[in-house]
């Protein structure tokens, strides 16, 4: 199992990960764990035994380490990738129906403060949409998070704030 380390890309794009190495899937999973929103691209990744991860080291620390083998990437290319990707895009959809939906409440709870005649009237207020997802606030992503931390025996040495 070859460990990399994962650092932040401060190369202003000179320097990629070659696209479909372990190096690059390595930046997928730390981008993925670190549900910061920042694209791949943000991170560069080196082998432990590279040239290349001193010199890195000698700038910053590195953001994290990933372990990566032939049955790990197996695990990544045809089931975490693709499942990740999923879990990403029902917790986004989650957060706009909140969006939404809190909006809407608002705007009632405005429309009835202003009214004269519809003040005693129940209705989904704001705090109603807010206990309503709370139920639904979780897609599971932050198990399969933990998931994949476990196999690719994520460790992460501090955590930038870009």
């Amino acid at each position: 199992m070859t460990k990399y380390f994962v650092f932040r890309n401060q190369t202003n794009g000179e320097q990629k990960n070659v696209p479909g190495s372990r190096e690059e899937m390595a930046c997928d999973i730390a981008a993925l764990i670190g549900q910061d929103e920042l694209p791949k691209e943000f991170y560069i990744a080196f082998a432990e035994e590279s040239k290349h991860t001193v010199l890195e080291t000698l700038r910053e620390i590195a953001r994290c380490s990933v372990q990566i083998d032939d049955e790990s990437e197996k695990i990544w290319t045809t089931e975490a990738k693709d499942l990740g990707s999923h879990f990403k895009t029902i917790d986004d959809q989650i957060s706009e129906a909140y969006a939404i939906m809190y909006g809407a409440a608002s705007d009632v709870a405005q429309a009835i403060e202003r009214s004269e005649h519809f003040q005693d009237i129940e209705y989904l207020g704001p705090k109603t949409v807010e206990r309503t997802f709370e139920y639904i606030d979780s897609s599971g992503l932050s198990n399969f998070v933990e998931k994949v931390e476990e196999i690719f025996k994520v460790e992460f040495f501090h955590h930038h704030h870009a």
